[in-house]
């Protein structure tokens, strides 16, 4: 962890991955349904996420650090849940924003979140998985067939990024990858 990020952050640990389509396996009607806020001129990222099956939406607001020299598999996040209201009125801060549909997909032990983008990121396909150790993400990955290249070092594929693409921008990378999503 990074001295800045202080003693309440904790390491994430995660691989990205370019996906094909949406993986065999995947249940509809389960999952979530998120919006991102990238908090303008800040490491913040307000969450909305509402369960597409039913129940109770969730608000979050997260603080993520890149380490020095960059590594966006290895971030320090900080994360506190909000009320409804809490959400709302740090809504009304100035912020890039990203909607998505997030599934679950089980795969030789590991748990991939698939993330379906619409809006002006509509055709793009990422699938993260997160691990608990350094050592446990450094070892070689058995990849399901769905997956097409992996994106965890390439800093055009993290949320604020793509959060901050204009739509002619978004368009123009989806079209660059989906050859290699296909």
């Amino acid at each position: 962890m990074t001295e800045q990020a202080g003693k309440y952050a904790r390491l994430e640990l995660e691989r990205r991955f370019l996906v094909s389509g949406l993986p065999d396996g995947v249940v509809r009607d389960r999952g979530w349904r998120i919006t991102d806020r990238y908090v303008e001129h800040t490491h913040l990222r307000l969450r909305r996420m509402e369960p597409i099956h039913g129940g109770e939406t969730i608000f979050k607001l997260g603080q993520k650090h890149v380490p020095s020299p960059p590594d966006f598999s290895r971030t320090t996040i900080t994360n506190i849940y909000l009320s409804a209201t809490e959400y709302a009125v740090l809504a009304e801060l100035d912020a890039l924003e990203l909607h998505k549909i997030r599934y679950s997909v089980e795969h030789d032990d590991l748990t991939f979140s698939v993330d379906v983008f619409d809006a002006h990121l509509s055709g793009l396909v990422l699938a993260e998985v997160g691990f608990e150790t350094i050592e446990e993400m450094a070892r070689p990955l058995d990849l399901p067939a769905w997956v097409s290249s992996e994106v965890s070092d390439d800093i055009r594929f993290t949320g604020g990024a793509l959060a901050g693409l204009g739509a002619d921008h978004a368009a123009g990378l989806i079209r660059q990858v989906a050859p290699r999503q296909r």
